[in-house]
């Protein structure tokens, strides 16, 4: 869990868990934002006013999405979750209002987790650890306790998941979901049903400690030899189902004053490692942590020289990707960047997301919206905009405006009308692609990763000269 600031508000005592209670809480929010949509409706009507409609279609949804975070606990996690990943199920208003859900929620009290502490370790295993009572971190599903280890002084961070929380998923989502149908927030089909469950098996694993400390040792390991990194160390012995111990690791925010004011180079290094290790995730892994938050970045500064680390953190939303998916869709990713288009179509179609009967000028159009997202991975030439280069031929991140250009071309094609729901894996790596991005366009990093993915595929060839 990455660090937050504790809101003010006085700690909790227990969570509302009971499955009546915070059914009665959705139902009431759904009376109240029916009565406003219903209201909304007759204006509509009337007015016949479509700028003003969509004003207050808006309006009525920042409300319900504002409600909604009010319930706290897995509540907002699902609605998050639904945000990161819903952008191809629901209407745009309604994805952008759920990115703003705030994950808000006061601590619990000291005498709630100790007792969690003592329930999941045992008096015995608590004696061997001094734990600051003060929070480091609050978020929906538990909260982070800074601790040291009595016997050799060693700087812990113990990760505590909430009483209840576990039992209640189930619940809430269904609720949350029906809630979101009975607004009409959200279509009913079939396919969104798949979808959502999938979502629901991610938010079960999240809350799986056990689970997270294997993936991170996974990590820890596959990336021990690589100065460039910093896993946290797991602790066994103080770590269960709802509890997970591991080494306290200061760094700074990757949003801090520190990180942008390193010199160009040192920031640089910092880009190409969050690419590498992206990478290195798909082609060699074949298990990805999909979650794009930049919270799970930081960075460990080198106040002597220039060999700063990226300490990773948070391997909940780790996800082991299908032999199938992931080979169709590195073959994808090579195509793109060779510029390869009748490669590159002939994988979007297997995948499932274009079909061969699409209009000639829809395929062309998503052949090149795929073929521009591997820009960054090409050396800088004739296709690529001037604003993307700086004055040494590199490619220039942050000024790229790459996302947008994408996003404004895929409107203009329409292609929305004709692109099928993609494969689940699919969404959850080109999710994490476009938050890696973000991240080495926050750093302000410039530099060419034409040899990136050659690391990663030795037998993909250079993009051809033209």
């Amino acid at each position: 869990m990455s660090d937050s600031n504790i809101p003010p508000d006085k700690p909790l005592h227990r969570l509302k868990t009971g499955a009546f209670s915070r059914r009665l809480e959705l139902s009431k929010l759904g009376l109240r934002y029916g009565s406003r949509a219903l209201r909304q409706n007759l204006r509509e009507r009337i007015s016949g006013d479509d700028d003003e409609a969509l004003a207050k279609r808006r309006e009525n949804i920042d409300f319900f999405v504002n409600e909604l975070g009010r319930l706290k606990g897995s509540v907002v996690k699902i609605g998050q979750m639904m945000a990161t990943y819903g952008d191809y199920m629901m209407p745009p208003e309604v994805a952008e209002a759920l990115h703003n859900l705030e994950d808000n929620t006061p601590p619990m009290a000291w005498t709630v987790i100790e007792k969690a502490l003592h329930k999941e370790l045992g008096a015995e295993a608590l004696l061997a650890l001094d734990i600051d009572r003060q929070p480091l971190a609050a978020a929906s599903l538990g909260q982070v306790h800074r601790a040291r280890l009595r016997a050799t002084g060693e700087q812990l961070c113990i990760k505590v998941q909430y009483p209840g929380v576990e039992e209640t998923i189930d619940a809430d989502f269904n609720a949350v979901l029906r809630l979101l149908k009975v607004s009409r927030l959200l279509s009913s089909t079939r396919n969104l049903d798949d979808w959502f469950g999938d979502i629901r098996l991610l938010l079960h694993k999240e809350v799986d400690y056990e689970q997270e400390r294997r993936d991170l040792d996974f990590v820890g390991t596959s990336l021990a030899a690589d100065e460039r990194f910093v896993v946290p160390k797991s602790y066994p012995e103080f770590s269960t189902r709802r509890v997970l111990t591991m080494s306290y690791e200061a760094a700074d925010s990757v949003n801090s004053a520190a990180v942008a004011n390193l010199p160009q180079a040192r920031r640089d290094r910092l880009g190409s490692a969050v690419l590498d290790v992206f990478l290195t995730e798909l082609f060699t892994w074949r298990r990805m942590q999909t979650d794009p938050n930049f919270g799970n970045f930081r960075v460990r500064i080198d106040p002597s020289g220039d060999r700063d680390q990226l300490l990773l953190l948070d391997f909940g939303a780790m996800r082991m990707l299908p032999d199938e998916f992931a080979n169709e869709f590195c073959a994808m990713m090579v195509a793109a960047y060779q510029r390869d288009s009748a490669a590159f179509l002939q994988k979007s179609i297997s995948l499932g997301f274009m079909k061969a009967h699409f209009p000639q000028a829809v395929l062309d159009n998503f052949v090149d919206i795929g073929i521009d997202i591997a820009e960054p991975l090409r050396t800088p030439d004739a296709h690529v905009p001037a604003c993307a280069v700086n004055a040494h031929g590199q490619y220039h991140w942050r000024q790229s405006g790459l996302p947008k250009r994408i996003a404004k071309r895929a409107v203009a094609a329409s292609i929305s009308k004709y692109f099928a729901l993609p494969p689940k894996d699919f969404l959850y790596v080109m999710r994490k692609l476009m938050g890696i991005y973000a991240l080495i366009s926050l750093f302000d990093a410039q530099f060419t990763a034409d040899t990136a993915l050659l690391k990663y595929l030795p037998a993909a060839s250079p993009p051809p000269e033209r």
